[in-house]
């Protein structure tokens, strides 16, 4: 269980610290709340009101959602190390589709340790529960997500200007409708890699990742029960003046199934960025990406996406900030399957934009309001869909 973990860090921590927190350290309790309202228009994705007609008997598809969040951030320091926990718990009431009302939660336990000057890193255990999304399942239900993540961060610095990285993670997600069960998952994530930082920024990495994953749930072996995920990560980044930053990451991704070799595959994922200071208060941010992934579908068994976007920071006052962007993707879903004779790949694309005005009238409270819009155009009837979501959003730190 999480909360065993959570107790094993903190004992694990504490057995290698001799000195309590109290008499050496410093223990730093920051509680919050925040609440916000949100209009949403499409709230399912539906592709029509004669869609959403048919799946509940209504053609409204719009609804008003109030939520109300409440969560501490708990900072202990012990000499060189610290110990972070970060809570929060959630409740979502929706005017019209009450069946959605829910309450969430999140915590994590973390501790970040370091031996000497040269060895340091992270331990950590956390837990997520929230109500999943629509974009692709369009139907009217409420099903609870949890994921549970354990995780061990490793850095050696053994060489100047270079380290030694280690991740593993176990992750597992675990869905509560059991209509949704085939989808619970168990991840368990190994990389190793190294990278290159000098004193300018200029940064280069090399890491190789393998994912075993396994659906301990699923009673069909056509989508595959087990699979092993293998990536040869390259990272860079470059800074060629104080106001401009680029960065890319690019993976060979190759994916192979225990039981289902037919819906193996391989591919290249890739992500660029370009970050630029246009004046003291504007910046913009330029994204393109290619990502390649498996997907579980009866025509296709992996998806390619593309897509790029364009980002906007101006911070008008010291108080007041305004966010702004815009985006473009393509969906296409490949690997043919054969089990239907059906012509073509199903291909997507959308649109997106998004806008936010910020206001902070002091350092321990914000006020923004939020506008997300997407348009997303089909090849397969009934995958469309268009919204529009407005959100204001009140927090305040104690």
């Amino acid at each position: 269980m999480i909360k065993q973990d959570y107790r094993s860090i903190l004992a694990g921590s504490l057995m290698c610290i001799a000195v309590s927190a109290f008499a050496e350290g410093m223990i730093d309790i920051k509680p919050y709340v925040s609440t916000n309202v949100s209009y949403d228009d499409n709230v399912f994705r539906f592709p029509s009101a004669e869609q959403a007609n048919a799946a509940f008997g209504s053609s409204d598809m719009s609804d008003v959602v109030k939520r109300v969040d409440l969560g501490v951030n708990v900072n202990v320091k012990l000499s060189r190390q610290n110990i972070t926990l970060v809570s929060n718990i959630n409740e979502s009431r929706y005017n019209r589709f009450s069946i959605l009302d829910n309450v969430g939660k999140s915590n994590k336990l973390g501790w970040n340790w370091r031996l000497g000057n040269k060895l340091y890193g992270e331990i950590s255990a956390s837990q997520n529960d929230a109500i999943s999304g629509f974009n692709e399942i369009k139907q009217p239900v409420k099903n609870l997500r949890e994921t549970s993540r354990k995780s061990m961060v490793t850095h050696w610095n053994f060489y100047p200007s270079w380290t030694l990285d280690f991740t593993k993670e176990d992750i597992k997600t675990e869905n509560e409708l059991i209509s949704f069960s085939g989808a619970d998952r168990n991840d368990d994530v190994s990389e190793v890699g190294v990278h290159y930082q000098n004193p300018l920024g200029t940064e280069l990495g090399l890491a190789y990742r393998v994912q075993d994953s396994d659906f301990p749930n699923r009673t069909s072996s056509f989508f595959g029960d087990e699979s092993t995920k293998k990536d040869i990560i390259v990272t860079a980044t470059w800074l060629p003046s104080v106001k401009t930053k680029i960065s890319a990451r690019l993976s060979q991704v190759d994916i192979k199934y225990k039981n289902t070799p037919q819906r193996d595959f391989s591919g290249l994922s890739q992500r660029w960025n370009l970050d630029h200071m246009l004046t003291a208060k504007t910046s913009v941010n330029l994204t393109a990406y290619q990502d390649v992934s498996p997907v579980d579908n009866v025509l296709s068994t992996y998806l390619e996406t593309k897509g790029f976007g364009v980002n906007q920071v101006w911070n008008a006052t010291s108080k007041i900030a305004v966010r702004a962007g815009l985006g473009y993707e393509e969906r296409d879903y490949l690997g043919n399957t054969g089990l239907l004779l059906v012509d073509g790949n199903r291909y997507d694309e959308s649109k997106l934009a998004n806008l936010s005005l910020i206001y902070t009238p002091t350092t321990k409270s914000v006020l923004q309001i939020q506008y997300q819009g997407e348009h997303r155009t089909s090849t397969i009837t009934n995958f469309g869909y268009k919204y529009n979501n407005v959100n204001l959003l009140m927090r305040y730190d104690f």
